[in-house]
């Protein structure tokens, strides 16, 4: 049966289920937020820590913050922070058309590619090892 939208919590649920299964019982989350002078969120990245390793999650930066090193500011903190919780990796995916370069500028190696996805640009994963 395809559910569209799917309700939230069987959401929850599943992915639930599959942290379980991997034995991701004990992730917890970060965020790394950068805000304006009303407290309003900028630029953030977010990420899962377990078994000694970081997934970057979501990374965004307003449009007028590019290019004076704000992304570059979020990845050292949320790196530092992996650190701090003993990670001995960083991985994330980024699609070219959003980030084309910039994990490479900041030490990522690109371990896959999916050409195609979505159409005209390509999906990468990237690798950290910290």
């Amino acid at each position: 049966m395809v559910e569209d939208p799917p309700d939230p919590d069987d959401l929850a649920l599943l992915e639930a289920a599959v942290e379980a299964a991997a034995g991701a019982g004990d992730a917890r989350e970060f965020a790394v937020l950068a805000r304006d002078e009303h407290a309003r969120m900028v630029a953030g990245v977010s990420a899962l820590v377990w078994g000694r390793c970081c997934e970057l999650q979501a990374m965004w930066v307003d449009p007028p913050l590019r290019g004076r090193g704000t992304a570059r500011a979020l990845m050292a903190a949320a790196e530092a922070e992996a650190r701090r919780r003993g990670c001995g990796v960083v991985l994330l995916q980024a699609y070219d058309l959003v980030a084309a370069g910039l994990y490479g500028r900041l030490g990522y190696e690109t371990v896959a590619v999916v050409e195609g996805c979505p159409d005209g640009s390509a999906r990468r994963w990237f690798r950290k090892v910290l």
